[in-house]
């Protein structure tokens, strides 16, 4: 089960946007951490709600597909969050 479910992660983006998009006010509103806040604003600003969608099961990758995101980031293409949000997986 996860700490947040996609409901709630809305209720926080959309206070953020309706407070002039300020982090820290809904940081403490919410008590939430810097890093989280971060990582639903960069999945709604990459995906919209749906990047905010909570994934139910565990997701299995092929050998071919993990290889592909590690090269891309050992090669600068992508930070591993970057790379989280562009392949759509799990950081």
């Amino acid at each position: 089960m996860t700490k947040y479910n996609q409901q709630f992660k809305q209720q926080v983006i959309e206070f953020y946007l309706q407070n002039d998009k300020n982090r820290l006010f809904t940081q403490r509103y919410f008590q939430l951490s810097k890093k989280t806040l971060t990582r639903w604003i960069a999945q709604f600003n990459h995906n919209g709600i749906n990047g905010l969608a909570v994934i139910g099961k565990k997701q299995k990758y092929s050998p071919e597909f993990k290889l592909t995101v590690i090269q891309a980031v050992k090669k600068g293409q992508f930070s591993a969050e970057s790379a989280s949000l562009h392949f759509g997986i799990a950081n």
